[in-house]
């Protein structure tokens, strides 16, 4: 199996139940691409009456949480292309962008934010103040607290522990902010240079794997399952196997003089 494809990252894929955004994906980073217009489809197509709710406020494209939300049933807004099924739980003072599915069971802690293209899995948590853009949360993935995940994909029951950073746009000169122009995010992998075709692309995180806290991802990371990063590392652009470990650099202790 390619040391790239999906299957090599996510192991229960048959648990989730959008399963056909990953299957449908050679590498497993393909499903960053194609996650606006797969939960807009859903969104879509969901069998659900159009509705609004009393703790949500829906201002300029934007869905407020002010008040603790738990429903026994689907709601869909669609005017920003929201959808939460029934179970899904959200705290005041969560701010959502479109299009986003919470499946049954996520949660979505006070503070989060949810800035579009974000398919949150059953049993997942968005934690407080927690950002998200453009990825997908498998089942039981937990991002809990001050995280960023930009353009990424959780596997089941990966962690991210608080303050974890997966970036997702590489350096820029000068002349490329001017001109807005983004190079494509190009890995290494099995000995050759792959251009994931993605400008922005944080980390593919395999199932079960453990960030710890204050931990960077470079834009262009691949977390075999099973991996462990220990608190306070900077994790380089590759692609790391099942059960790596990922140790920061040693911290340097003497004795403080006056």
């Amino acid at each position: 199996m390619s040391a790239t494809a999906t299957q090599t990252y996510f192991r229960r894929l048959g648990e989730f139940p959008h399963v056909s955004l990953l299957k449908s994906a050679a590498h497993a980073w393909e499903a960053v691409g194609l996650l606006d217009d797969f939960t807009r489809r859903l969104v879509d197509e969901a069998d659900a009456p159009l509705a609004e709710a009393a703790a949500l406020r829906v201002e300029e494209g934007l869905v407020v949480s002010e008040g603790l939300l738990a429903l026994e049933e689907n709601l869909k807004i669609a005017s920003v292309g929201l959808l939460i099924e029934a179970g899904a739980r959200v705290e005041p003072g969560c701010v959502i962008k479109g299009p986003t599915v919470l499946c049954a069971g996520a949660e979505v802690r006070h503070g989060a934010y949810l800035r579009g293209g974000c398919l949150i899995g059953p049993g997942a948590v968005v934690g407080h103040a927690t950002e998200v853009k453009n990825s997908v949360f498998l089942n039981g993935a937990q991002a809990g607290h001050f995280a960023y995940v930009g353009d990424s994909v959780l596997g089941a029951d990966a962690n991210l522990g608080a303050g974890a950073k997966l970036a997702n746009l590489e350096l820029r000169t000068e002349e490329e902010k001017k001109t807005g122009a983004v190079k494509n995010i190009v890995l290494r992998a099995e000995g050759e240079r792959v251009d994931t075709g993605l400008t922005k692309f944080g980390a593919v995180v395999g199932d079960d794997a453990e960030i710890g806290c204050n931990v960077v991802t470079s834009p262009g990371v691949m977390l075999g399952p099973g991996s462990w990063v220990a608190p306070n590392a900077t994790v380089s652009k590759g692609v790391y196997p099942e059960r790596t470990l990922i140790r920061a650099p040693k911290s340097s202790v003497g004795r403080r003089r006056f």
